[in-house]
């Protein structure tokens, strides 16, 4: 079930850093990054445009990656927003967040979010800016990439820690990019101290659930997602990685009644095709 676990792994974590923290402007393009990345088992290829902190602008070695159409966009608002000063660039970084967004861009939509945070430092901006480049390490294949979109990331949620304690979204995020450092059991234990704090917490629950299917410990997994099923029984993500689950311990009729309700209730064409792809490896 290859295929059906990159999968998974990538609406898992879509879930975390997207439907939890990013603006709903999000447009999520995962399926052809799933195809490129079908012999990995964690995370998908960074299809982002590298920012220098220096220049506001792409690097030129994924020039390509966008359109004529796109780049004429990007470059009509960077020049606005290079010839802008103080708080009038905040429009126009808004703006080329929202068009990098648009395009998947994350690394570079996350840049020009933390310059909006060093102009004004709020907690709604801090997070803003957190979150993007959390969905920048989550999409990062190379190992360089994703340490780099971690450090960023855990910079930019400590700044939200430090105004507030009790941001758990910040503190779960945080704790998600540091599984993917030497120091992983740090995570994992701000994890637990998330649950300690507040134990129905979906988004802690969630990445309990996904660290425990890397692990391969199912029936932890089968615990995690069941509990976001009892107190959000409409999360088709959490019952789609159930549904997962339950085929790996090979509880068959199980998994293929939690599958069908996915396919049936969910909007989202990559969850069906997962969804899909699972039953068919388990009649």
């Amino acid at each position: 079930m290859q295929k059906s676990f990159i999968i998974i792994i990538v609406v898992a974590l879509g879930t975390i850093g997207g439907l939890y923290s990013l603006p709903k402007v999000v447009v999520n393009d995962k399926k052809k990054t799933i195809e490129q990345s079908s012999t990995q088992t964690t995370t998908t290829a960074n299809r982002d445009k590298g920012v220098k902190a220096e220049t506001p602008q792409v690097s030129d070695n994924h020039s390509d990656a966008l359109n004529t159409e796109q780049q004429k966009v990007i470059s009509s608002l960077r020049e606005s927003y290079i010839k802008a000063s103080g708080k009038g660039k905040l429009k126009f970084a808004d703006d080329l967040i929202t068009q990098f967004v648009k395009y998947t861009r994350y690394d570079s939509a996350a840049y020009y979010a933390n310059e909006v945070a060093k102009i004004e430092p709020t907690e709604s901006n801090l997070m803003k800016a957190g979150g993007l480049y959390y969905e920048a390490f989550t999409y990062a294949l190379d190992t360089d990439k994703t340490a780099k979109m971690g450090e960023q990331t855990r910079q930019l949620y400590q700044k939200v820690l430090d105004k507030n304690p009790d941001n758990l979204l910040a503190k779960t995020n945080m704790a998600m990019t540091y599984t993917a450092t030497q120091t992983p059991m740090q995570g994992i234990l701000m994890l637990r101290e998330v649950i300690a704090k507040e134990p129905d917490y979906e988004p802690a629950l969630f990445s309990l659930g996904i660290l425990s299917i890397r692990s391969n410990q199912f029936g932890k997994a089968v615990e995690r997602f069941r509990q976001i099923l009892k107190n959000n029984p409409s999360n088709s993500k959490a019952a789609l990685n159930l549904g997962y689950c339950l085929a790996e311990l090979d509880r068959k009729e199980e998994a293929q009644q939690i599958l069908q309700k996915v396919l049936a209730n969910s909007k989202d064409p990559e969850e069906k095709a997962a969804a899909n792809d699972i039953l068919s490896k388990i009649k």
